[in-house]
Order: C-alpha cells, then structure tokens, then sequence
C-alpha cells in the first residue's frame, strides 16, 4: 500500500485491551513499580495492552488529565499482588506526560522491541479518566518503500575503495561533491559560508533543489569529526540519490521534490587534521549552539537563519561508537518527526533480525530518546528558537564489523537514507513557493 501522506494504517483497538479498574501506582523508583488494589469498582485504572512485536502504537488524549502516566514494560501488571514490586525496563521518555504536551501533539507513540511487552497507561490521582474518550490507535506499518543500499567497496582507499576513511573535507569535496555538481549543476550549488575557528578552513553548503520543489529539509554532518561514517554515509547516498533512474519512488520524490540544504562537514579542521571529536579550540561543537562561540556554530546558525521559515525538518548526521548500543537516534517525542521516526527505527530492528546481526529480539533500549532540549545543542537551539523538529541519527558501526569494511558503508548509508527518503514522504511542512 502506497500512501506517503500517512506513515501506517491505524485503527481504534481500545475495545481489544482490558480496562483494568482499581490498579493505581503508590510509588515509582528508576527500576520499580508499586501498585496496589483499591478493592472496589471504580471508572479509574489501568488501561493495559500486549503489544504486538513489528506495530507502531499511537495513544491521542483528548482532555488528558494532567496525572495521566504511561509507561512500556516487560511484564503483565495484571498479575501483581497488592503492593508488589516488580522489577522492569522502563524507560525515561515514556513512564510520564506531567501535563507537557497540549492540544493535538498530546501523542504518545511506542513500538515494542522484543515480545511480551505491554502497555500501560494509568492515572496517579483520583481524578477520574474513560479510556474510551481517548482512541488509542495501531498502526501496522504499510511501508514498501524501503531503501537498500548497492554494495560498494570498503573504505580503505586502495584499488576498488569507494572511498577513505581518513578523507579531508577538502578531499571528500574533490571527490564526491564537486563531481556530483559539475554533473549537474542546474541541480547543485554551492556557496561559503565562512571559516573555521582557526581561520584556515572553509566551510560550504551545498544546495540539491529541484526546479519543482514543495519542501526544505536542513542537514548537517561531522559536529564530531571523529564519527566519520555519519557524514561518509551521507555524501554516499547523496550519490545515489542524484542519479536515481526514477525507478524507485522514494528516491525520485527526495530528487525531484526536495531541496536540501546540506553542510556535508561542520568541524573542518579536525576532518583535516586528527579527526577529533572537538574542534581546534577542544570545544565540543555540539554543546556550543546556545553560547555560539564558535566560528563553526556562529557559521551553521547564520545558514539556518536564512531558511529558517522553509525548513521542515533537520536532520543531523553523527555515528555512535558504543557497541552495547545497536542504534541511537534522538527526537523529541513531541515533534511532527516523532512519528516517522518510531517508523524507521522500527524497520531498522527487523532489518537486523533478518540479516542475523542481532540474535532474537534486538534490544534498542536506547531508541529513541527524547533529546534534550537544552540549547547547547544543534536539535534543542532549533527546537527551541524556530520550532524545528531535529533528528540526530547515529549507526554503530563497530558491533557488527570493522570500521573500514565495505558493509559499515553499506549499512550506515542504508539506515540514514531511510531516515531522509521517509521523513520527505511524510511532508511534514510543505512550503508554497513566493
């Protein structure tokens, strides 16, 4: 089923679920949770739900009581003695709403990660709340649009290499950008943005905008030039997706309808010297937006500011380097992206159930995360200032291989693709050209 204007099928299921009455939450610590049972029949409880493994939930609170709670756990609640602790997984940015969210954001979204999870949502005071006047939705995800990424050579830079790891940003234009420009320029532009803190290095957007396009997505790569494969990743599937042959809807949407406004590489000097996580000055680029000291900031910033009213989305392109992590990717759960995202993230887990990279069901417990909001960083600055949804996407590309293997390209250009082909088709903010 092809509908790029919705993300999944859903339908009402609150009737499928159990209303349980008299279960009210006493206490809560970061492992623990404490019920007990009031003993008496009463239109207050515990909505529970088993979550269904490869689904997308979608809870909408219409007049949500502000001590409403929900939480995603690893056990029945329904079979809790009076008092009972259970142990459980759960995590930070689902147990509590506190009254945050209003009006038609007011969504809680989850996709399970492993079987016999449920879903619980329940009210800490007195304050009465029907379940029945707040749908809660299932989406079964519809999706055959998923991207699979050719296989190409390693990263080693010798003879069949797609590329080297240790790349320049000036290299890495000379390579791959700059072709792709000269081959079609009416496509592709670029332009200074200014220099580095140093004041040696210069910094580029380049423009992909199609002469018909309805929306703008803003894209950065290497705040940490260490995480290479984030911003290598990115300039492979910007390849891919400049010579699409239409063949493959995603794509020839992202070609043909979507300007990006992409600075392949934010801290130049250490992608040209040692590949650094911070830049010249030890500044960790991605906590200065709020204070913008830095030239490299002060430069992304006054890019942003020219398009600010066009942008829909921001993405930006980092790679995590923690193998107990299988993927980490932040949003805001509150942002028009959220829904998408939960989307692709969910395709990704299967993706590595099928391939055999993770064995039964792949724990992503830290996916997603509700990023914070502080302006320090890129996605908290431009939720804060313009309203812009971020997304910071990041592949492991250590648990699985090496980290110059043709496979960590392949892999990481195929989860980020993903990522940019399914937010465009959401069209999350359609702009009417002047």
């Amino acid at each position: 089923m092809k509908n790029f204007d919705y993300l999944f099928e859903e339908k009402a299921i609150f009737q499928q679920a159990e209303f349980v009455k008299g279960i009210l939450p006493v206490a809560r610590t970061d492992k623990d949770v404490y019920v007990k049972n009031e003993g008496e029949e009463c239109e207050k409880g515990s909505f529970v739900l088993y979550l269904e493994n490869r689904s997308v939930y979608e809870v909408r609170f219409a007049n949500k009581p502000a001590a409403l709670r929900c939480a995603r756990c690893d056990f029945d609640p329904r079979t809790l003695r009076v008092g009972q602790g259970v142990s459980t997984e759960i995590h930070e940015h689902l147990p509590y709403f506190e009254g945050e969210v209003e009006g038609d954001n007011a969504d809680f979204i989850c996709t399970p990660n492993k079987n016999g999870q449920y879903l619980v949502i329940y009210t800490g005071s007195d304050e009465e709340f029907f379940i029945g006047e707040n749908p809660v939705s299932l989406g079964y995800d519809t999706d055959d649009c998923w991207f699979y990424t050719p296989v190409v050579g390693d990263l080693n830079g010798g003879e069949g290499s797609w590329g080297n790891w240790d790349w320049s940003l000036d290299e890495l234009l000379e390579a791959v950008y700059e072709p792709m420009r000269a081959k079609y320029p009416e496509y592709i532009t670029r332009s200074w943005i200014g220099k580095d803190q140093t004041n040696t290095y210069d910094m580029w957007q380049y423009t992909f905008a199609p002469e018909n396009y309805e929306q703008t997505i803003f894209i950065t790569g290497g705040l940490h030039a260490t995480e290479m494969d984030g911003y290598l990743s990115l300039a492979h599937f910007l390849q891919i997706m400049a010579d699409e042959d239409g063949t493959h809807e995603g794509l020839h949407y992202l070609r043909t309808k979507v300007r990006l406004i992409v600075v392949p590489v934010v801290n130049v000097h250490s992608a040209a010297t040692t590949h650094d996580r911070k830049n010249s000055q030890g500044i960790d680029l991605n906590r200065d937006f709020g204070d913008h000291s830095q030239a490299e900031t002060v430069n992304v910033l006054w890019l942003l500011h020219q398009y600010k009213d066009e942008v829909g989305v921001i993405i930006d392109f980092h790679g995590a380097v923690k193998r107990c992590v299988p993927l980490y990717y932040q949003f805001s759960m509150q942002a028009k992206n959220s829904k998408v995202c939960r989307k692709v993230s969910n395709h990704i887990q299967q993706e590595l159930l099928k391939r055999g990279w993770e064995k039964g069901e792949a724990d992503l417990k830290y996916l997603p995360g509700k990023y914070n909001k502080s302006d320090k960083y890129l996605q908290g600055y431009c939720w804060n200032t313009f309203g812009i949804p971020t997304l910071v996407v990041e592949h492991n590309r250590d648990r699985w291989y090496d980290e110059h293997a043709a496979e960590a390209l392949q892999w990481g250009t195929e989860c980020y693709g993903n990522f940019l082909i399914q937010t465009a088709l959401a069209k999350i903010k359609i702009t009417e050209k002047k």
